[in-house]
């Protein structure tokens, strides 16, 4: 009889957890929703993923930690977890919204994702007042765009502008280049006066956007997409 009764109480409350709903979150800061619910792992799904356990998680209070840490990627999970990163290692492969069933510990009326299923957030790669586009620029071993660049390459080119634009400005680089979908450029100074711009035709090789986004332009073939940071 006590195996009966702890058995229905099981499936009542299995039932109880499974139709809990939540309400839409308040993401801050013009940040958007890469993914309502995605598939993490133990090596992570963010990179550069720094985890934080917190008795006040919520996406809100998440987004607004990671942007304060000058991380442009955040993600809720398993209730109290706070993930923050530079960009995506892979593709993410969603779940279905069920899955992210737990509530914040910040917030119990807002999902804070579930067991390996994380909530993805991240900011606009040229968000208004912070990044402009400079142009196409002639980029050749014996003529450089940058006199000085410190270069940077990562583990994925998924979203390779943000991950870029994110990597200068935490080193602090007021410009910022991308070169054939592979290599991002960070300089103190502007493109050298005798690197001639391109058309902008040449700077036609393709970076993936997350989920359905497609594709952006990531410079070319020695050709050097810039960005200057606009404060």
């Amino acid at each position: 009889m006590a195996f009966r009764t702890t058995t229905t109480a099981l499936i009542l409350l299995s039932l109880a957890h499974a139709a809990r709903s939540f309400v839409p979150a308040n993401i801050p800061l013009n940040w958007t929703t890469l993914s309502a619910c995605a598939v993490d792992d133990p090596a992570r799904i963010l990179a550069d993923d720094v985890t934080t356990q917190v008795t006040t998680n919520s996406p809100a209070a998440c987004v607004t930690s990671c942007a304060a840490q000058g991380f442009g990627y955040a993600g809720v999970e398993f209730a109290d977890e706070c993930h923050c990163g530079t960009g995506l290692v892979d593709a993410l492969v969603p779940a279905p919204a069920t899955d992210c069933n737990m509530a914040c510990t910040g917030d119990a009326n807002v999902a804070c994702g579930g067991a390996w299923r994380i909530q993805v957030y991240s900011f606009p790669a040229l968000r208004p007042g912070s990044w402009a586009y400079e142009g196409c620029i002639t980029d050749t071993p014996t003529a450089p765009a940058f006199a000085s660049v410190t270069t940077n390459t990562f583990a994925s080119n998924l979203d390779f502008v943000n991950q870029c634009l994110q990597a200068c400005s935490r080193a602090g680089f007021p410009f910022a280049g991308v070169e054939d979908a592979s290599v991002c450029q960070c300089s103190s100074g502007a493109p050298a006066a005798e690197a001639p711009k391109a058309d902008e035709t040449e700077c036609n090789s393709l970076c993936p956007l997350p989920g359905d986004a497609g594709f952006e332009f990531c410079g070319g073939v020695q050709r050097l997409g810039v960005y200057r940071f606009t404060g």
